[in-house]
């Protein structure tokens, strides 16, 4: 099969998103497929046989996203034509998404597109000139119109296939999370970590991996271990990323007098740095309410790091039922006790380390999700191209 994958957004910037893309784009081609992205140029990326960057803009609300330029897609549509590609898999609902319905017409076949984000829950963050009950509004109407274009869609979770299904969107939809590679469940030393960022290997230290976004809630986090600083004066927090609520968290982590046990990170190395950091934690804190799947989450577990986290939306999926995490009320001060509580029981953590890891394991390989990935996709190609049959038919 050859799948061609259009996203606005992919590595260098660092999201689920762009590690979702990867992923199913490395075992896809594992699998005996043919698999080229058409994604944004940023900066001076290295040249890929398997990836076209194209030229792209900064948006003004959040520089770390570019739009790709419709006069430079346009220049690579005769090229496109030539590959005969069987289906086009969009991850973004912005120009990629037009750009791939375009496409799907031109060439007469079938697009799908993985509905990676609730931008309901949190446009009203980057655009609060906007009444909140208007923009919500807005964010539904506009997905509904842009998830009916498609052919088929995918939802990371079920909680977001529900909401997609609220949305009165008539096309087919399928549950296919991101799953991990073989690689982030091999165990990495724990004091590496500590050493090279000067942390006691006595300190009960505390991981949050994700953008510094508002969507986050690391406000929330923040507040929660002002309460735990309370009780483990020799606890430290350790946020990763980058992105455009730093500055907020900088000055809030100020306000709170929590310099000398905040640790701002910047963004990791996936492959070794980011597993070397899961490793070395007591605590996975996670407290956002706009995830549709949360692939941190399932990173986390598989380096064998107990979670204690708020279940909202796509997290559900994998919160619920988990011997590796416990779930807590969205209230800072309970959260704090329940963070507390784990890291006062040492046979606990240790018995949800090794459940959390089994659990990711067992559920949320990568190979797996891929598989159910080609299956939808033959099944998308095979429909379409007998509604295309028949249609003609009825014309005769």
């Amino acid at each position: 099969m050859k799948i061609l994958f259009i996203s606005d957004v992919f590595f260098p910037r660092v999201n689920g998103v762009s590690t979702s893309i990867q992923t199913f784009k490395e075992d896809l081609i594992k699998l005996g497929h043919t698999v080229h992205l058409i994604c944004p140029l940023y900066r001076d990326e290295k040249k890929i046989t398997t990836i076209t960057r194209i030229k792209s803009k900064s948006i003004f609300f959040d520089p770390e996203d570019h739009l790709m330029s419709g006069k430079h897609l346009k220049k690579i549509t005769p090229w496109i034509k030539k590959q005969k590609f069987d289906i086009i898999h969009s991850h973004t609902p912005f120009v990629a998404h037009f750009y791939a319905k375009k496409l799907s017409k031109i060439l007469k076949i079938p697009f799908v597109e993985t509905y990676h984000t609730s931008f309901e829950d949190y446009l009203h963050l980057y655009m609060p000139f906007l009444p909140e009950s208007f923009a919500r509004f807005l964010s539904r109407n506009i997905a509904k119109f842009i998830c009916n274009h498609c052919d088929g869609l995918i939802s990371p979770s079920e909680q977001m296939k529900d909401i997609l299904v609220n949305y009165k969107i008539k096309k087919p939809i399928e549950i296919i999370p991101t799953g991990l590679h073989q690689r982030s469940f091999t165990q990495k030393d724990r004091y590496i970590f500590r050493n090279l960022n000067k942390i006691d290997e006595n300190d009960n230290l505390l991981l949050f991996v994700g953008r510094v976004a508002h969507e986050k809630n690391i406000d929330f986090l923040l507040y929660a271990f002002e309460e735990i600083l309370k009780y483990k004066e020799n606890a430290k927090f350790l946020i990763t990323g980058e992105g455009p609520a730093l500055d907020h968290i900088k000055n809030l982590i100020k306000q709170l007098g929590l310099q000398k046990n905040v640790i701002l990170t910047g963004y990791l190395d996936p492959e070794c740095e980011l597993l070397n950091c899961y490793a070395t934690a007591n605590l996975f804190i996670f407290a956002s309410k706009t995830e549709t799947q949360g692939l941190v989450l399932i990173e986390a577990m598989a380096q064998g790091l107990p979670i204690v986290a708020l279940a909202e939306n796509g997290t559900k999926s994998i919160l619920v039922n988990n011997p590796g995490a416990i779930i807590s009320k969205d209230n800072y001060e309970q959260f704090a006790q329940d963070c507390i509580r784990l890291l006062n029981d040492k046979k606990l953590l240790t018995t949800m380390s090794q459940k959390g890891k089994y659990e990711a394991q067992r559920k949320w390989t990568s190979i797996a999700q891929t598989e159910k990935l080609t299956s939808f996709y033959t099944t998308t190609i095979n429909n379409f191209h007998n509604l295309k049959l028949l249609k003609e038919a009825i014309k005769i």
